[in-house]
């Protein structure tokens, strides 16, 4: 009778144990959680809007990673910056600031019309105005690595920057990144130990290149903040559209290279002292129509155009003369006047694309003048902006239709409100479980930095509670 009866209470005892086991992380994770974060891995998955990670089980994704660190870890939607497009926002990231202090302004930096478009991009670290968290990592004695990170070429002690050649060959890109690398042997040296480091890298893909960089610095280099973007996902959405087949199966291949990333850490052996973070940029809208500004003001009257033919007998649009002229990004569309102090010129463009809003092009955008954007914090040097109406985008061009049917499928750039992208902390230093609510992604940064015991200097959000 004594024997059963001690074996009835050690079976409620292992009931009761196995049933506490369930409802809290499991050890290897809760001991993880309290160690205090020695290091950061900030993984962007361009282009992940919350709604994929918030209705994962509705969409049958499989994305085993991103599951795990959101089950040991905490999940928050994202409110962005305008334009809510890429460098921007990565920009805001690791400033905590709003464009318009941090001054990246758009992907691409804005070139008057009258000059030959080099379609320059953001790509270097010193267009960032103000500190950044590389920047009080190094200060306080901390080594640093950038793997394709928007806007950080030149910086770092490790660095495979995000850098192409525009309108040149993939082989042209290469050289490029190569030349720009930090130390400058750094894929000189990858290329030697890994032979299928350009294996998987296509039209569509690159991300595994961009992962093997990544694997390859935390587990030989062992730097104490790594930043990496990762960005096919966003390019599927683009080319065949937001919450498709297509983008599904993407983010389940990009969840593969976050595990991928995370083994590394534990090959390097800092996985247990190293607090992960998942973010990205901007959310993603269905598209079908495009826009063309250049048009509507051209017909104003201010942009004055001719075609002209090259060599080959190539037509193309050049601009002779103008007054105010589009700088757009997906989405968004600024206003720039070449005379800021030009009213009339204002006021004949406002009146302009009133017009094509109320009545040819009625519903597929709104003005979004200065009273509003002044609140917005993006680039002050426009006069107003557009706001591309769902369904749409804005497109370069002054003739032909003002609208016409678009190629892409998916688009962002749109006031910040209208979706939301996606927070994930995780790994040492976070206890906290469950959701965040809402955040601003002038947070992320100021968040990300009071784990590692930094602040950012001029950064607008406020470092949140992960404990």
């Amino acid at each position: 009778m004594n024997n059963r009866r001690t074996s009835y209470f050690i079976a409620i005892l292992l009931v009761a144990a196995l049933s506490l086991s369930l409802a809290l992380p499991s050890g290897a994770a809760a001991q993880h959680a309290q160690t205090q974060a020695k290091r950061v891995i900030i993984i962007s998955l361009d282009g992940l809007d919350i709604r994929y990670l918030q209705k994962r089980d509705e969409y049958g994704l499989k994305i085993p990673a991103l599951r795990r660190l959101m089950n040991d870890g905490v999940l928050a939607e994202v409110v962005g910056v305008y334009p809510s497009v890429t460098y921007p926002s990565h920009t805001t990231i690791v400033t905590g600031a709003y464009p318009a202090r941090h001054g990246v302004y758009n992907n691409e930096i804005f070139e008057t019309p009258e000059r030959t478009r080099t379609g320059t991009w953001y790509w270097y670290a010193r267009d960032i105005r103000i500190e950044t968290l590389w920047d009080a990592a190094t200060k306080a004695g901390l080594s640093t690595a950038m793997i394709s990170w928007p806007v950080s070429v030149g910086a770092g002690d490790y660095n495979f920057p995000e850098i192409f050649k525009i309108g040149g060959t993939r082989e042209e890109s290469f050289a490029l990144m190569k030349a720009n690398a930090r130390p400058m042997d750094l894929v000189s040296e990858l290329e030697k130990l890994d032979p299928q480091l350009y294996s998987s890298v296509n039209a569509d893909e690159s991300d595994d290149l961009r992962t093997r960089f990544a694997e390859y610095v935390i587990a030989e280099k062992r730097p104490q903040v790594v930043l990496i973007h990762l960005f096919d996902l966003d390019h599927f959405e683009h080319d065949k559209g937001p919450f498709t087949p297509e983008a599904f199966e993407m983010l389940e291949k990009v969840d593969g290279y976050v595990a991928r990333i995370l083994d590394a850490a534990r090959r390097a052996g800092t996985h247990d002292e190293t607090a992960v973070f998942i973010v990205s940029d901007h959310g993603f809208m269905p598209v079908s129509k495009r826009i063309y500004p250049g048009v509507i003001l051209a017909r104003a009257g201010l942009v004055k155009v001719s075609k002209e033919k090259d060599a080959k007998g190539k037509e193309s649009e050049v601009v002779t003369d103008w007054r105010a002229v589009p700088y757009l990004s997906g989405g968004y569309c600024g206003i720039i006047l070449r005379d800021p102090k030009d009213a009339d010129a204002y006021n004949k463009a406002l009146a302009a694309f009133k017009e094509f809003a109320n009545n040819e092009g009625r519903g597929s955008l709104r003005v979004i003048e200065q009273k509003e954007l002044k609140s917005l914090r993006s680039n002050p040097n426009v006069a107003f902006t557009l706001d591309a109406a769902e369904g749409y985008y804005f497109n370069n061009g002054y003739t032909g239709e003002a609208i016409n049917s678009g190629k892409l499928r998916g688009q962002h750039g749109y006031l910040p409100g209208r979706y939301y992208t996606s927070f994930i902390a995780s790994g040492a230093g976070v206890s906290r479980r469950g959701s965040l609510g809402t955040i601003r992604l002038i947070d992320e940064g100021p968040t990300i930095a009071r784990v590692l015991g930094l602040k950012l200097r001029d950064a607008e959000g406020r470092a949140l509670s992960l404990k």
